[in-house]
């Protein structure tokens, strides 16, 4: 009998779908957690410092919230809409036209970036780590999703940790628009490969 592997896939197909990754901060239970928040729009990251830009009540909006929101509870955690309560916060972005390369070990990915949510949108804290090394290639067109711990206080904490961290690329249609289809199938994806991300 013989067999044939391909240990790594073949490079000129990983365009023809979407590719999602998540990693997680191995440290973490997160059956202690029972509540999370998720702010209602998404943060536009691009190369404009001028002012902050949010997709706010669009269709894209609304799809991608829903379903980070949907793997959320299928997950067993419960949404809230006091912040200030919540175990964890969801953060989504959404990267409009930004290309760069970067690994970090103490600096999130995004440090340098303009306008990315600020140090006090969760609370008092002085900024939030990955506790994990992360690399990534950012594409036009991708979504990122992190959760962090919300669970520390301010006096005994002074920095959020970032426990689970979703990556999403390849969603573009050919005119530049969102492929909702790929949206929904691919958040959908990454709750399904994070099997530990339960309560």
């Amino acid at each position: 009998m013989a067999t044939a592997c391909e240990k790594l896939p073949d490079t000129d197909k990983l365009d023809n779908d979407y590719l999602v990754y998540t990693n997680y901060d191995d440290d973490t239970d997160f059956k202690k957690f029972s509540t999370f928040y998720v702010p209602d729009s998404v943060l536009i990251i691009d190369n404009s410092s001028n002012k902050p830009k949010y997709l706010y009540g669009t269709p894209a909006s609304d799809i991608i919230i829903a379903n980070y929101v949907s793997g959320m509870e299928k997950a067993g955690f419960v949404r809230t809409t006091d912040k200030e309560s919540a175990d964890i916060g969801l953060q989504i972005s959404y990267i409009e036209d930004t290309y760069r390369f970067r690994y970090f070990n103490n600096y999130p990915w995004w440090y340098g970036y303009p306008w990315y949510w600020n140090f006090g949108y969760w609370g008092n804290w002085g900024g939030w780590y990955w506790p994990y090394n992360i690399t990534y290639s950012y594409s036009t067109g991708s979504i990122l999703g992190e959760l962090v711990d919300l669970s520390d206080t301010p006096s005994t904490s002074k920095t959020l940790r970032v426990v689970w961290t979703s990556y999403i690329t390849g969603l573009l249609n050919n005119n530049g628009s969102l492929n909702t289809t790929y949206v929904q199938k691919a958040i959908d994806q990454a709750f399904a490969q994070s099997t530990y991300l339960k309560k």
